[in-house]
């Protein structure tokens, strides 16, 4: 990997703080940056960022929300069980593919994200602040699968569809996300990543230290932001990153 520790460093950062501002992991940007920066092929970039967030690199933004958390421990238990058992069948099936046709699926994925960010959000009536046990397994399912065969947390996806379908507010579909995300959840993708030697170990630690440092101050402010300049600002990010994997 021709990547400096300055680099690695600035990826954890940067990503650290919009990882707590979204309420997400930031594993997509984590895996453009290896990607683009660092020289590293879309499996390792992958199997090295998933690796990095089997720590607790979530743990500063959720103790800013730790009432909304508190509220929803039974849907954040059902959401670590269901996505650690179907991550393993996500990263399986990213296997069957090579790094070009990877890169495009992830960049489809980017822009489908994206798209969320930008559909309108009802405002009449009441927002939840819970969410049904059988959709939570159900969600919970579909985000180990997706995690898996991305590398990422799946936070990209889960903090949209819990404010967009389940209409949660902002603050507590950010820590139903990250409360899912903050054990290592990945541990069955790790596995078939390790196995495929896809993880550049050297980089783990960096990205973990400098991610979990800024995380706090990402979630400060994503408190304090109105939920249209978060999704506009976030919806931005990703479909610039999806242009890049698309036609670099």
């Amino acid at each position: 990997m021709h990547c400096s520790i300055f680099i690695l460093i600035l990826i954890g950062l940067l990503i650290g703080f919009l990882g707590g501002y979204a309420g997400i992991s930031g594993s997509p940007f984590m895996i453009a940056g290896l990607v683009f920066l660092c020289g590293l092929n879309q499996h390792t970039a992958q199997g090295t960022v998933l690796t990095a967030m089997l720590g607790p690199m979530s743990l500063m933004a959720l103790l800013k929300l730790k009432n909304e958390t508190r509220r929803q421990w039974k849907n954040i238990l059902i959401g670590i069980l269901t996505y650690a058992v179907f991550s393993w069948f996500g990263a399986v099936g990213a296997f069957h593919y090579g790094d070009a046709q990877l890169k495009k699926f992830f960049a489809v994925l980017l822009i489908l994200v994206a798209i969320f960010q930008f559909l309108p959000i009802r405002t009449e009536g009441e927002r939840s602040t819970n969410i049904p046990a059988l959709w939570m397994l159900i969600t919970g399912a579909l985000a180990g699968i997706i995690g898996g065969f991305f590398g990422v947390g799946a936070g990209v996806l889960l903090v949209p569809v819990f404010m967009g379908l389940f209409r949660l507010d902002k603050n507590h579909a950010r820590a139903l996300s990250l409360g899912i995300l903050l054990p290592p959840v990945s541990l069955g993708a790790f596995f078939k990543y390790h196995a495929e030697h896809a993880i550049v170990w050297s980089a783990v630690g960096i990205l973990f230290a400098a991610y979990f440092v800024a995380n706090w101050f990402g979630a400060h402010y994503g408190n304090r932001a109105k939920a249209r300049h978060f999704k506009i600002v976030y919806g931005l990010i990703l479909v610039s990153l999806a242009l890049l994997y698309w036609f670099k």
